[in-house]
């Protein structure tokens, strides 16, 4: 029932800053395609909120998913590559409902995970974040965003699949 999106690697300063992220943070791109797209992504989610932006412009609710890298800058050598989901439930009324069922979501992907709550990002709902844990380890998150980023609803779980792989039962 999800939708599978896909986005561009590269962020603007504007699109890390809104996010609470700092541009010295991530990969600088020596001859970016735009002026607009010179930084790489250390998340997805700037990406997944674009998408849930436009399209609840033309839905009432839709689900959608995105497994992509994350690039993290090292001290020295190449980036660390990172897969990760995001996955998203949005609809436009107000009922709790999408954040239960990306809790079911988590459950299915890693049964017997938990969430713990934990103190909220400024793009995150202050009550409705978590970490999700999974067999002794934060695997990743699970939050609704601020309403001052959606109109509506959208829960959002962002899961670390490298950390999630290496926890599974072989």
């Amino acid at each position: 029932g999800y939708h599978e999106v896909y986005n561009y690697s590269f962020l603007s300063e504007e699109d890390v800053r809104r996010f609470g992220l700092s541009p010295a943070d991530h990969v600088t791109v020596a001859n970016p395609i735009s002026v607009d797209q010179a930084l790489l992504r250390r998340t997805l989610i700037p990406g997944v909120w674009k998408n849930i932006r436009e399209n609840s412009k033309h839905f009432d609710q839709f689900r959608l998913f995105e497994v992509g890298m994350e690039i993290h800058k090292r001290a020295s050598g190449l980036p660390d590559e990172i897969p990760h989901l995001a996955a998203a439930i949005y609809q436009r009324t107000k009922e709790i409902g999408p954040f239960y069922e990306v809790k079911r979501l988590a459950e299915c992907l890693m049964p017997g995970c938990e969430l713990r709550p934990d103190t909220a990002r400024m793009f995150e709902h202050p009550s409705r974040t978590a970490h999700v844990h999974w067999r002794g380890q934060t695997v990743g998150r699970l939050f609704e965003f601020h309403p001052d980023f959606v109109e509506g609803r959208a829960v959002v779980l962002d899961v670390d699949l490298a950390r999630m792989e290496a926890l599974a039962p072989v």
